[in-house]
């Protein structure tokens, strides 16, 4: 059989790649132990015939709940028969490529137990949570509140004379709603209800709930549950959102989680040491987005280089026209430059995305460790770093999946490439985990108080933060200007981080100047409203400043030969590095040029040499742009692309998939005798 020309270009662009993939994958993953433990474990799901993916698309939100249960409950035996351990678990969902029903509880119920439960709660409710002899879910969202904690509608009244709580759904809108796991799986939920005691309200807590019959799988009396119903773009189709009400349901005094905050028997309440300290379990959620959404964009570009290197259109000459070594075809796809102006830098950011995931999942540990002894230092900048990186990344990852989509032309509507499945699963995290836009206030609140920090004592701003001591000396920050005069430059990272950090000083200021000429008083929120978009603004920059702060670490560290072995780089690799970390800081610079010109600092030459200098490493990027997107090791299973295969046989295997269609089964298709046949045949026969 002839190989197709599909496979013999992508199998010759390899041939160009300037760098040892398989180093490169190493220093992604964080060793080659990772990256081995990682295929392991994805074998392990892609080799179950639970996990066939070839029905996914036909699949109705009811039978593909009751798909996403057996899935679960496979899930489940396979951690418990190889003995996998948390990490293990994650890698395991991102093999399924499908949220679940069961994956709340390892994210979210376990992990709130485990860190406000007390070491009775733990003792009591881990041990058959990790056996799954319950399952449980976390139960925050209600139909009329989502974002706004402090005024959810869910109660939980202290009943003195039983020792009990009594749960109960003050209104219609204080159903709890979207919550993964609750429809149809779980047996427990971890549920945030108001406290009222003796009439006062105590604000939000969290409570073990007991939903349903450990027996017949029935909800308890006085709990009205049920599934949501299928959501947008088929996404989220085997999770099993759901709602429940509460109807003065009673559950014991202890089932309240109580490491920090406390109710005796006679109903004392007792505050926890610091009022953010139930704020971890948040950090933990949206830490692990970021992780995700590296993968998830990086998924979405392996697809779209993949088929862009195969796929060939019309004939014109490009820098990089390979007419000499194929006459008479068209030009690839791949080699025309406004295709790699939006491809490459997406590849930047998925590389930026995976050293931010790490760096990011480290100061949660770190948090983590500091909260167990009593140490709450590290836990608003942590909170408010999560927030803001939670809020950048899964907007411009989301956005990544959509432009990855678009680039590939017409076929890219297709499902069968993988990427409308990825977007259907990625789209939602710009609102659950809070709201992109609400998060965002997060970080600004965060600022404000290191700017006033800044102003009183400056030794003690946060190491994040210290760009804020730039602008102390206002008539000396506002004459400052970019020190570039070559455009060579660019590409020093020191001229980078200088340009970000000015940005963020700037509108870290101008927040707190025109928050304190507006009289900003907490208690009045109207006040603070008027600021949201300058919120977002200076959360999104700080993101970014950090973002290019951490990868250009990660390239330092690459190349330092006392860094940890999982860590370091070749200097191939590290060469090919360098250029993405420049890529990735001069392209956030570039889209969002105002910032950095509206105030003077960057000069109209200035912009054109930026210009010049992020087209130029697009450019040197060419040849590798096949092992950067290999060195991701997403294996086919996961892809699930017929487009975007490791082989690039995409026509072919696109073709076999069209095969597949239930349709194609019968040559006249089903309502052809009731439908069409009436309709052809309304005015009489017409001969052909």
């Amino acid at each position: 059989m002839v190989e197709s020309q599909n496979k013999r270009d992508l199998a010759h662009a390899r041939t160009k790649i300037n760098f040892d993939v398989t180093d490169m994958t190493n220093f992604l993953h964080g060793g080659e132990a990772n990256v081995e433990q990682r295929r392991y474990i994805i074998d392990l799901i892609a080799n179950d015939p639970v996990f066939n993916k070839d029905d996914w698309g036909w699949l109705n939100h009811t039978d593909a709940v009751k798909r996403g249960i057996a899935m679960s409950t496979r899930l489940a035996e396979i951690k418990m028969e190889h003995d996998l351990n948390d990490l293990d678990f994650a890698t395991m969902m991102e093999a399924i490529d499908d949220t679940l029903p069961i994956v709340l509880h390892n994210g979210a119920f376990i992990p709130v137990i485990t860190s406000q439960g007390t070491e009775e709660q733990i003792d009591k409710w881990i041990p058959p949570a990790e056996k799954f002899q319950i399952i449980g879910c976390y139960a925050q969202t209600e139909l009329g509140h989502g974002s706004n904690l402090s005024q959810l509608e869910t109660t939980a009244t202290f009943v003195k004379e039983t020792d009990e709580w009594e749960i109960n759904s003050t209104s219609f809108t204080a159903a709890k709603w979207w919550i993964g796991g609750l429809g149809a799986l779980c047996t427990h939920a971890v549920v945030q209800a108001r406290i009222f005691i003796e009439g006062k309200d105590y604000g939000a807590h969290v409570f073990v709930v007991p939903l349903r019959s450990l027996d017949d799988h029935k909800p308890f009396p006085g709990i009205e549950i049920g599934d949501i119903g299928p959501k947008a773009y088929n996404g989220f189709n085997k999770m099993d959102n759901g709602f429940a009400r509460f109807n003065k349901y009673r559950i014991p005094r202890e089932n309240m989680l109580m490491r920090f905050s406390k109710v005796s028997r006679e109903g004392v309440y007792t505050k926890p040491p610091h009022s953010k300290l139930a704020y971890g379990s948040m950090v933990l959620l949206r830490s692990v987005l970021i992780k995700q959404m590296a993968l998830y964009l990086s998924r979405a570009v392996t697809v779209s280089t993949r088929y862009l290197t195969v796929r060939r259109q019309f004939n014109n000459p490009t820098s990089r026209n390979d007419s000499d070594l194929n006459p008479g075809l068209e030009t690839q796809v791949i080699n025309y430059p406004m295709v790699q102006n939006r491809l490459f830098p997406m590849i930047a950011q998925s590389y930026a995305l995976f050293v931010a995931g790490s760096v990011m999942m480290e100061m949660y540990i770190g948090l983590m460790t500091g909260l167990s002894s009593g140490n709450i230092g590290a836990l608003a900048e942590v909170h408010a770093m999560s927030s803001a990186l939670k809020s950048y990344c899964t907007t411009f990852a989301v956005a990544g999946v959509e432009e990855s989509r678009k680039l590939m032309g017409g076929h890219g509507f297709s499902y069968f490439t993988g990427i409308a499945h990825l977007f259907a699963s990625t789209v939602p995290s710009n609102t659950y985990e809070g709201d992109n836009y609400v998060l965002t206030q997060q970080m600004a609140r965060y600022l404000l108080k290191e700017v006033k920090t800044a102003r009183t004592n400056p030794d003690q701003v946060t190491p994040y933060s210290k760009y804020l001591l730039l602008g102390l000396n206002k008539s000396a920050f506002s004459r400052s200007t970019c020190s570039v005069a070559l455009p060579e430059d660019w590409l020093n990272p020191a001229i980078q981080l200088a340009a970000f950090e000015h940005r963020c000083a700037r509108l870290a200021y101008e927040l707190a100047d025109a928050v304190e000429q507006g009289g900003f008083d907490a208690a009045n929120p109207k006040t603070w409203s008027d600021h949201n978009i300058e919120c977002y603004r200076i959360s999104h920059a700080h993101a970014q400043y950090v973002m290019v702060l951490w990868f250009t670490q990660a390239v330092r560290d690459a190349k330092n030969p006392e860094t940890d072995v999982e860590r370091r780089a070749e200097p191939a690799s590290i060469k090919v590095l360098e250029r993405l970390s420049n890529l990735h800081a001069l392209h956030t610079i570039q889209t969002n040029l105002a910032d950095f010109v509206e105030d003077g600092y960057f000069s109209p030459a200035q912009c054109q040499s930026l210009r010049a200098q992020v087209k130029s490493i697009v450019a040197s990027l060419a040849d590798d742009a096949v092992g950067l997107v290999d060195a991701f090791d997403h294996p086919d299973f996961l892809l699930n692309s017929a487009l975007g295969a490791t082989d690039g046989d995409a026509y072919q295997r696109l073709w076999d998939k069209a095969q597949s269609e239930p349709l194609n089964r019968r040559q006249v298709c089903d309502g052809y005798e009731e439908y069409i046949r009436p309709l052809l045949k309304k005015h009489g026969e017409f001969k052909l």
